[in-house]
């Protein structure tokens, strides 16, 4: 699988936050680049372990670690009639800048 090839900036508050993993906050800051074209982002959960070369259900509980913790909103569409789930968009909540930085 070829890398993608683009930047994300990840913000202070996400960056030290204490209760997210490392890869937690390296998965939000894809998921800010997978954002940027049109403020949402589509992929899937086994997109993301390939990258990350750990398992779909790791991903998952990243995710939802993120969700949980009010970074990211994530929302399901169902195919017609069903409640079996055909994507799921993971949209940015806006993260404050103003954090106290020091010198």
């Amino acid at each position: 699988m070829e890398n993608p090839n683009y930047y994300a900036v990840i913000p202070a508050k996400v960056r030290y936050d204490d209760r997210l993993r490392a890869n937690e906050k390296l998965l939000y800051g894809e998921i800010v680049a997978l954002s940027n074209k049109d403020g949402k982002c589509w992929a899937s959960n086994s997109y993301f372990a390939k990258i990350y070369k750990v398992g779909t259900s790791t991903i998952s509980t990243w995710i939802n670690n993120l969700a949980n913790k009010g970074y990211i909103v994530l929302t399901y569409v169902y195919r017609e009639d069903t409640k079996e789930i055909e994507k799921r968009e993971i949209t940015l909540i806006e993260v404050s800048a103003n954090i106290d930085r020091g010198i």
